[in-house]
């Protein structure tokens, strides 16, 4: 699991170093960068608050095996 803070942090940067950026594809580039690590940051939050069940895993599981 990735800490979102770290994730939320690197974003920061990515948003930062594009306000600074005057190439215009670089800049959307690092903006989407950006949103993508604010995306995973609050992937990583829901998961760390909502862990999943053993039932469920296994349930996940035995449902390949068929």
């Amino acid at each position: 699991m990735i800490n979102p803070k770290t994730l939320l942090e690197r974003a920061a940067q990515l948003a930062d170093q594009a306000k600074g950026e005057q190439d215009a594809g670089i800049r959307e580039r690092l903006l989407r960068m950006a949103e993508h690590y604010r995306d995973l940051a609050a992937h990583e939050a829901w998961a760390h608050e909502n862990p999943p069940s053993v039932g469920a895993i296994t349930s996940a599981l035995s449902s390949r095996a068929h």
